[in-house]
């Protein structure tokens, strides 16, 4: 994980934890994000570890017809943050043997981030909304009515008051120092500085609503939605049925409790079952290829998402020919390329380890009780651990495992056993069971 998504996340979590604002993932997107821009959401997209979206390069001034332009948005407030961002550190293995996950990223105590909200004005919608209709011959519009996608607009941003550098200090993250994770490229300086500057209205965080559109050049932004809402009629979209999202006003219902995640996980592991034996082991083969690149997973995952745009058959680079992808088959895996590239790719390297080692199954069950026991837990704790998850592994598998839970923010004791939940590990523990589900079901196939 960059030190732009540390950062993003972090600020995430103190302003709106559990909540409906969205981190933004990328520096370089920043510009692309402000009110009125107009969004995609992710196929197959989740909030069991963050619904994602994309830009489009267009904004909802764009495609009105012309008038006058609204409003600059209003300012919602300031926040300053001393050494907030020392909230985090992934992880680092001491030597000789354990693994520690500590709560500071050794940040330098001169970083301050000032941000500020910005949101759209209720007034200045609704006077762009009474005087400007939608351009309805628009090229995007129409290709987006053709690929029956969803629609969203920026609403509301936090983005920085003033240009500041942040900087890191400190142990690199993921600094394994243990000789069997040389060869996996993870042992790094013991010396490490990383420093990243933020320019002025850098947008670091963001609120989307979804985009109606009624009849031919109507349109509005409503304050609530469901998943059954679409941007554009149903009727009115030519290409191929897309899938059905969970919307961020839903999140409660569907965080009920940890049944919910792992029944969607198995519907999803389900679909990748019906792969062929062939088609099961070349994705496997495809998947360890690509584990640790996580710009790869995301060209993946970008490539099948235009071959459901355009309907087209897609076969992986190492999936034979005649082993095409179903539209559902294709379906799951976007959504578990969802979740492998939420983690970092030091954690990827470490599952490509833990299968040749085939302790997945050890490292599934520990992941899956360590959620059922505490989905729904709000407050930081210490809790014991059964002996019996980790008794059937050695040393170096046990580090190993702990190595890969700690990326992701759950600090196992040996002494105890015992573990320390933090609720704010929840999305990336969410997004780890699922990787390790689909990989165990590829490398248990017969």
């Amino acid at each position: 994980m960059t030190m732009f998504e540390n950062v993003t996340r972090a600020l995430t979590r103190q302003l709106n934890p559990r909540g409906d604002l969205t981190a933004l993932d990328s520096l370089i997107d920043f510009k692309r994000f402000h009110p009125f821009c107009l969004v995609l959401r992710k196929r197959k997209s989740t909030l069991f570890w963050g619904a994602r979206y994309v830009h489009t390069d267009y904004t909802l001034l764009d495609v009105l017809e012309p008038g006058h332009s609204p409003s600059d948005p209003t300012d919602s407030g300031s926040f300053s943050f001393k050494n907030m961002l020392d909230a985090r550190v992934e992880g680092e293995v001491d030597v000789p043997r354990t693994v520690k996950v500590k709560g500071t990223a050794g940040l330098s105590r001169n970083s301050t981030l000032e941000v500020q909200t910005l949101s759209v004005a209720p007034k200045a919608l609704e006077s762009l909304h009474k005087e400007r209709k939608l351009a309805a011959d628009h090229p995007f519009l129409k290709e987006m009515r053709e690929r029956g996608e969803n629609l969203y607009v920026v609403m509301e941003v936090v983005e920085t008051v003033q240009e500041v550098t942040l900087e890191r200090a400190g142990k690199a993250e993921g600094c394994f120092s243990l000789p069997f994770f040389a060869p996996l490229g993870l042992q790094g300086s013991v010396n490490h500085s990383e420093a990243v500057t933020l320019p002025k209205g850098c947008v670091l965080a963001f609120r989307v609503r979804q985009l109606m559109v009624n009849g031919r050049d109507e349109w509005d932004i409503p304050h609530l939605c469901n998943s059954d809402m679409q941007t554009f009629q149903p009727g009115e979209k030519l290409g191929e049925e897309k899938f059905t999202v969970i919307q961020a006003s839903e999140v409660r219902e569907v965080h009920e409790d940890f049944m919910a995640l792992k029944e969607e996980v198995q519907r999803e592991t389900q679909e990748v079952g019906k792969l062929s034996r062939v088609g099961q082991g070349s994705l496997l083969s495809a998947l360890s290829n690509l584990l640790g690149k996580k710009k790869e997973l995301q060209d993946l995952e970008l490539e099948l998402e235009g071959a459901l745009d355009k309907g087209h058959k897609v076969t992986l680079e190492a999936l034979p020919k005649d082993v095409p992808l179903s539209k559902e088959s294709m379906g799951a895996i976007l959504y578990f390329l969802g979740a492998l590239t939420v983690l970092s790719e030091a954690q990827q390297k470490l599952l490509v380890k833990s299968m040749e080692k085939k302790i997945l199954p050890v490292q599934l069950r520990l992941v899956e009780s360590t959620l059922e026991q505490n989905f729904l837990q709000e407050k930081e704790a210490v809790y014991p651990l059964s002996p019996e998850l980790l008794s059937s592994l050695g040393e170096e598998e046990l580090t190993l495992t702990e190595a890969l839970v700690g990326l992701s923010g759950l600090e196992v004791q040996r002494c105890g056993p015992q573990y320390t939940w933090d609720p704010d590990t929840l999305p990336r523990l969410c997004a780890l069971y699922a990787g390790l589900s689909l990989l165990q079901l590829l490398a248990c196939s017969p």
